[in-house]
């Protein structure tokens, strides 16, 4: 009997192989697999100064990355596919829509901008600062110098914590220091 069953279960594994499921079995990447390269292709597009204030989703299955979201411009999203064309991503599905999100996402931006300066200029410790805010799609841009590495903390998290901001990216500088500093601005979401 235990012979019979080592057969049986030998014939159903050539039977696999012969109709080709143990190979395909062996040739399609993880789960584990298709997430790193979402976030490979994601962190791709954030280091892209153009792509990075555009929300796009990216998945990726069987080999097939697929970009949603919206960009600004035809040149903005040939970048996106082809940074996305990374290792073990044979096809691009390029769904994104060009143009901006339209007045209200403008409005909604300007709103955001002009909450993060007022909450700047209302901080005793902010308001001696040099820092521009710029907002788009809201993704928020602290550029400028503050005199401390807190007073920049600061300022990232008052930008983080302002309703309608989907992403911060910190440009700012301690001043004292110079870009070739080991401290690296850090973005946050």
């Amino acid at each position: 009997m235990r012979r019979m069953l080592g057969v049986g279960t030998l014939l159903a594994a050539a039977l696999g192989l012969i109709n080709g499921k143990g190979a395909a079995a062996r040739d399609e990447p993880s789960g584990r697999e298709q997430m790193k390269t979402e976030k490979l292709i994601q962190q791709n597009l954030q280091n892209d100064r153009d792509l990075a204030n555009n929300p796009i989703d990216v998945k990726v299955a069987d080999g097939v990355a697929t970009l949603k979201g919206t960009v600004d411009s035809t040149t903005e999203r040939d970048m996106a596919v082809r940074l996305a064309s990374v290792s073990g991503v044979r096809v691009v599905d390029d769904q994104l829509k060009v143009g901006s999100a339209g007045a209200q996402a403008t409005l909604e931006d300007s709103a955001i901008t002009t909450k993060i300066k007022t909450e700047i200029l209302a901080n005793t410790d902010l308001r001696r600062s040099d820092i521009s805010v710029a907002t788009n799609n809201g993704v928020v841009t602290l550029t400028g110098t503050v005199p401390s590495q807190e007073m920049r903390q600061l300022a990232v998290d008052l930008a983080r914590h302002t309703g309608g901001v989907t992403h911060v990216q910190d440009q700012l500088r301690v001043l004292g220091s110079t870009p070739s500093d080991p401290e690296v601005p850090h973005a946050t979401r």
